[in-house]
């Protein structure tokens, strides 16, 4: 339902870099620095692909090499430049963004229930990749382990990827006795994954869009409707009237029972630890599809899958994993909907039934003493599919969001990085959607509806029918007027610009519509607490953490029909800024 994001490697030292390619840039042809490609797509489904993967010893004992090759069809980089009075900073900015495949490796031992993810040498001269790709890897916080790799594009241009071998080096010996393999690197069963993210640099932006009409908790620079323009990672004070202090229009237009428990009269303090959204970051292009979630739900175990999954069915005796195959697990008993697999699209359902965790009485007899106790046969897990993969996934609780972003050593997003994400550096526009407009499709009662076509191939589209379509100002949203979930990215194709794709600012799909956006809020002694720190591939670091709503999308801020149809829909929108757990 959401997205997660990772922080950029050597995300606080691209000045230079950037200064670089811009100079490259201006004596090459401009097809290959083409900034508006962040923009577009295939107009079709496209995954990251891998295939090909292999493992060879060494080079030292206790190392492994996994090589595999890396595919998509829409990608770019480019750098170009945004003149003050677009961005309110003083001086042209510039800017460097491109798209790259976040790969992570899990394994599986001999006899285990579940799997595991795999360490990478921290060190970048370990790993290789071809010539045309660039690679960095994401470490751990406390820098000493790889957790993943980022690759791309080595330079400016776009289209698509065919990076072959690329080659990462696994470390399973003796620095890390936790994973040590006793049965020898040869004996595991190996995964490689990806995920597309898209590169969101170090600069200032605007939390806030300075709305008169449409007030809902919009960020502000203190008692007043200006915006707030971030500028560091400093302490912050929330509440105030100072134009210094972030303030959310003293909570005027929010939910009373999920506001925020900071004012004017009532200021708190952000830590520097938490993530503000100036430093750059690396943020999921999509959202989460039933793809995705369903290769998670396949490397859980039994008991990890039953948290996961909805226990569903006419039959109440139906229990997780082990319900019979063919059964839908996403869909919540008494929902209507279309179906197409589940409820409201979702196909996630059981291709192997699992077998449940049992504990069996045990007797001891030696003569005259007995003993008794009791023994645990583990359950063995279920296999999932999909028949929608290319679908957003929804009905994901807060935790499985948190759960998935650890599982894929990435974390949760914060709300203040959700507006970076939307709007980038620019000054913000009033009642904005993510594409920097306010207008939409649809705007009037009277406008037309989006018609579905090849739903659930890798080709499915919807077109609008009737008036008030998309056009240069009205941007295209997934979900309005079908409260249902879409295609992943389904607007974005060789032709589309920002508004008609529905992208941010960067180049980030569905940011408005199709699911809801989660991020870590900045109105709850839970969220203020929140420091950053990734998840490592196992269970989320994360216990207590509180999300909320932003961006709109099924079933929230779905129907149209004048403006408390579209307000959800908003970038700086914080009407449910705090969501409880479910």
């Amino acid at each position: 339902m959401g997205r997660s994001v990772g922080v950029a490697p050597s995300a606080f030292t691209q000045a230079a870099a950037i200064a670089a390619l811009l100079a490259a840039c201006a004596s090459a042809p401009a097809a290959e620095n083409d900034p508006d490609a962040r923009f577009r797509g295939t107009g079709r489904a496209d995954p990251v692909r891998i295939g090909n993967v292999r493992r060879a010893d060494g080079p030292a004992a206790g190392q492994s090499s996994i090589t595999f090759d890396l595919a998509w069809d829409h990608s770019w980089r480019a750098a170009w430049e945004e003149p003050e009075e677009r961005h309110g900073g003083k001086g042209a900015l510039k800017l460097e963004s491109w798209d790259a495949a976040w790969v992570f490796v899990k394994f599986r031992e001999p006899g285990a229930d579940k799997w595991s993810h795999a360490r990478l040498s921290p060190n970048k001269a370990d790993h290789r990749v071809p010539a045309g790709a660039a690679l960095d890897i994401g470490l751990s916080d406390d820098g000493k382990r790889g957790v993943g790799a980022f690759v791309y594009r080595k330079t400016a241009g776009h289209g698509s990827n065919d990076f072959k071998g690329v080659a990462l080096r696994w470390l399973h010996g003796a620095v890390e006795p936790s994973t040590s393999l006793g049965p020898g690197p040869a004996a595991v069963e190996l995964k490689v994954f990806a995920l597309q993210m898209a590169y969101v640099p170090q600069c200032a932006f605007w939390a806030g869009d300075g709305a008169t009409d449409q007030v809902a908790g919009q960020f502000s620079a203190g008692y007043g409707v200006s915006p707030f323009r971030v500028q560091g990672e400093r302490v912050l004070t929330l509440g105030g009237e100072a134009a210094e202090t972030l303030n959310n229009r003293d909570t005027a237009g929010m939910d009373p029972s999920r506001t925020d428990d900071f004012n004017c009269d009532l200021p708190r303090t952000l830590p520097a630890a938490f993530p503000k959204g100036y430093q750059a970051f690396y943020c999921m292009r999509q959202e989460i599809s039933q793809q995705q979630y369903v290769d998670f739900l396949n490397t859980l175990s039994y008991a990890g899958q039953c948290q996961r999954t909805e226990r569903q069915g006419k039959d109440k005796d139906l229990k997780g994993p082990e319900a019979p195959a063919g059964t839908f697990v996403m869909n919540p008993p008494g929902s209507g909907g279309h179906q197409s697999g589940g409820n409201y699209r979702n196909g996630i359902k059981i291709a192997v039934s699992g077998v449940a965790e049992v504990v069996e009485p045990v007797v001891v007899r030696r003569g005259s003493f007995v003993a008794s106790g009791s023994i645990v046969k583990p359950g063995k897990p279920a296999v999932y599919e999909t028949d929608a993969p290319h679908v957003a996934c929804n009905f994901l609780r807060h935790d499985d969001d948190a759960a998935f972003a650890a599982w894929a050593g990435l974390r949760p997003m914060t709300e203040l990085e959700y507006e970076k994400a939307c709007r980038g550096p620019l000054r913000p526009v009033p009642n904005e959607y993510a594409w920097g407009t306010d207008r939409i499709v649809g705007m009037t009662s009277a406008g037309g509806q989006y018609k579905l076509q090849d739903a659930g191939t890798p080709d499915e589209a919807v077109v609008w029918q009737g008036e008030d379509g998309p056009d240069a100002t009205r941007g295209n949203v997934a979900v309005l007027r079908t409260n249902e979930p879409l295609r992943v990215g389904v607007f974005a194709t060789p032709t589309s610009g920002r508004v008609t794709s529905g992208a941010s600012y960067w180049g980030i799909l569905d940011l408005t519509g199709n699911l809801v956006e989660r991020p870590v809020p900045v109105g709850h002694p839970a969220g203020r607490a929140f420091a950053g720190n990734h998840g490592d591939g196992g269970e989320p670091p994360w216990p207590d953490i509180l999300l909320g709503h932003r961006g709109g999308g099924c079933p929230y801020a779905s129907h149209a029909g004048g403006w408390s149809g579209f307000d959800g829909f908003r970038t700086s929108n914080r009407r449910v800024a705090l969501q409880p757990k479910l």
